[in-house]
């Protein structure tokens, strides 16, 4: 058992797990704000396929996901990094600097997320909120690997 532990710390597994939590808990607040607006912009969750060239739809996404990936980071500072942060680089203006990277980071994951949820809205009418759950599934080991090397350098 030991033998598995050593090659589970070596491979990343833990940490690649704890960045999955910290994102889907990121993931949960921008899919409420999707479903939300969702709501208030048609009554419904819904939505016909025409709403994928939506400015507002996108629009939507975008401030869903500014938020959410600001809420997946602060739970990745707490949780999977927090040994890859020196002390002093916790304050104000390293983590801002860490924030604005994984923002970066992310803009690259939104665009595969958001770009998944468009198409498969315009072709087969699949729910925006649906569609985001796949785009993201879809992202997540390009997020995971650019974001370990490139904000955290872990």
């Amino acid at each position: 058992m030991g033998r598995v532990r050593e090659l589970a710390a070596k491979c990343g597994v833990l940490r690649a797990a704890q960045f999955g939590v910290a994102g889907i808990v990121g993931f949960l607040a921008a899919e409420g704000i999707i479903v939300a607006g969702l709501f208030l912009l048609n009554g419904d969750i819904e939505a016909p396929s025409s709403f994928a060239g939506s400015p507002t739809l996108l629009a939507l996404d975008v401030v869903a996901f500014v938020v959410g990936v600001t809420v997946g980071f602060v739970v990745n500072e707490r949780t999977t990094v927090r040994d890859h942060v020196r002390p002093g680089e916790g304050g104000g203006r390293e983590t801002l600097v860490r924030l604005a990277k994984y923002q970066a980071v992310y803009v690259v994951g939104n665009a595969i997320t958001i770009g998944t949820q468009l198409a498969l809205l315009a072709a087969f009418a699949l729910s925006p909120a649906a569609g985001i759950v796949v785009g993201a599934v879809v992202a997540y080991p390009v997020s995971y690997v650019i974001s370990m090397r490139f904000v955290w350098r872990a």
